[in-house]
């Protein structure tokens, strides 16, 4: 997006946009602090990094902000869940990649069904009209964000 077009943006749309996020990943870490299965949201993201497709050590440390020693820790953390497994890639024998396990995507999908349904209740009180509006207005914030990647 170029500058002017930043500069005419309503500040009000990026501060409301913020704060909703806020308020969203509270009810998300809330929730899962009280699961069956407890896991931290720095766990969380990078199960969602790694279920898009296999990764090197360097790439989720590269996503995470984080060192390749921190990012190893987190890892074996995952490992020693049975959320994902290290393995070495047919390619390049020299590179050792991590997916998720079964266990794995079910922890992903166990998580996202239970946020949706902890933000359904919270949006209960919507019109049908009012979710269609926001869900409107979500893709093209979505669709937004994922242009500048």
């Amino acid at each position: 997006m170029e500058e002017e077009q930043i500069s005419n943006l309503p500040k009000t749309s990026t501060s409301e946009l913020v704060d909703v996020v806020y308020l969203v990943m509270q009810a998300i870490w809330a929730d899962m602090r009280r699961s069956r299965r407890a896991i931290e949201p720095s766990q969380w993201a990078t199960l969602r990094k790694i279920a898009r497709g296999p990764c090197t050590m360097s790439e989720l440390a590269r996503h995470k902000g984080v060192s390749l020693p921190t990012i190893s820790k987190s890892v074996d953390m995952l490992v020693r869940r049975v959320w994902v497994e290290r393995f070495v890639d047919d390619t390049d024998r020299r590179q050792t990649l991590v997916r998720l396990t079964s266990g794995g995507r079910r922890v992903l999908a166990d998580c996202r069904r239970r946020v949706e349904l902890r933000l359904d209740e919270k949006l209960a009180t919507l019109t049908m009209a009012e979710r269609e509006q926001v869900t409107a207005s979500l893709r093209t914030v979505r669709d937004a964000l994922v242009a500048e990647d």
